[in-house]
């Protein structure tokens, strides 16, 4: 089958797992069109063949890590308002390749085309348990959720919905979606039962100097991603991102420290790395899963990085709930059998 792929580009998670994806449908002989979006763009050319640029809504920070509305409507809003994400060129390309269906991870620019031709689309996600998902919410993060639910979630509709959620999530009893845990990649299935005395960070504290200088003060080894360069500073590694180091590191690390990206908690759960999660403020995903890690037990999670929340986690590490799951790899492979017509 003919298959426009299309994966957005915030964030390193919806590569990741899309990857998975792709993987197996390419397993399966279909044909691609890849679209990825920004950064997952750089990611996909390396693994695959017929991968083309698409634009993407991306989001402003101020300052405090916190997400600014204003700024994230400023630059998005032409974007946004023309939903040229994809260039001419590209879109005839995709005309001639002519898909049969579509999937999306997110990605915008793959379901307007959906929209305007007229072809079946598949999201498949975890954004969208934003709006499927059945939890409760607090009247404080009431004006964060109308955002995200309006401007982020609802402006990628699909026919049909795939979510990924954490173990134990559940959606509404009206959705139509189709549930699934965790999708995890192969390399962290594979020996995963690894454990040394460094501490993961997955962030990006070099504006926090103050930080950096007191995680010096501890006695585990530090190894920092997020910054762009390699150097080591007494107790603090720092390395540039590589899929073959991040797997080996959080294989054999003993705690995990990052912001409330779904793809890493999940990552670190199965692997039973107690979590620290300092998720961007005024961001609702990353709220919602950090309260998952908190109200489980899995882990702590703070609005800022300081010495002394991080030494309390790191003091309570045998305390956390180390607790794997079958991860929703075959699931998933088998619900896409089905909605492509393979039995």
């Amino acid at each position: 089958m003919r298959i426009l792929y299309g994966v957005c580009g915030v964030g390193a998670g919806h590569y990741s797992r899309s990857k998975i994806l792709i993987e197996y449908l390419l397993k399966k002989k279909h044909e691609l069109f890849i679209i990825g979006g920004l950064s997952a763009y750089d990611y996909l050319k390396k693994d695959f063949e017929n991968v083309y640029y698409a634009k993407g809504l991306q989001i402003a920070l101020n300052n405090n890590n916190s997400v600014s509305v204003i700024k994230t409507f400023i630059i998005n809003y032409k974007i946004f308002l023309k939903r040229d994400y994809i260039n001419n060129e590209t879109i005839k390309k995709i005309d001639k390749f002519n898909p049969e269906i579509i999937i999306s991870d997110f990605e915008p620019g793959t379901l307007n085309y959906s929209m305007r031709k007229g072809i079946r689309s598949i999201a498949f996600d975890n954004e969208h348990y934003i709006t499927e998902g059945d939890y409760a919410i607090d009247n404080i993060r009431l004006i964060e959720y109308y955002i995200t639910k309006k401007f982020a979630v609802e402006y990628n509709k699909a026919d049909e919905n795939i979510v990924l959620t954490f173990p134990g999530e559940k959606l509404k009893n009206k959705s139509k979606a189709i549930r699934i845990d965790p999708v995890i990649r192969k390399s962290l299935i594979e020996n995963k039962k690894k454990t040394r005395n460094s501490v993961l960070i997955y962030l990006s504290i070099t504006k926090n100097k103050k930080i950096l200088e007191e995680l010096k003060n501890f006695g585990e080894e530090f190894i920092v991603y997020g910054f762009n360069d390699e150097l080591k500073d007494k107790n603090i590694t720092f390395k540039k991102f590589s899929e073959e180091n991040f797997d080996r590191d959080i294989k054999e690390c003993k705690a995990v420290i990052t912001t409330g990206g779904i793809n890493l908690i999940s990552e670190a759960i199965y692997l039973e790395k107690p979590i620290l999660v300092i998720p961007i403020k005024k961001q609702f995903e990353q709220y919602l899963n950090a309260l998952y890690v908190k109200e489980n037990n899995y882990g702590e999670n703070y609005k800022e990085l300081t010495e002394e929340n991080l030494r309390r986690f790191l003091n309570n590490l045998d305390n956390y709930k180390k607790k794997s799951y079958k991860p929703g790899n075959k699931e998933l492979f088998n619900i896409i059998d089905k909605k492509l017509g393979e039995k």
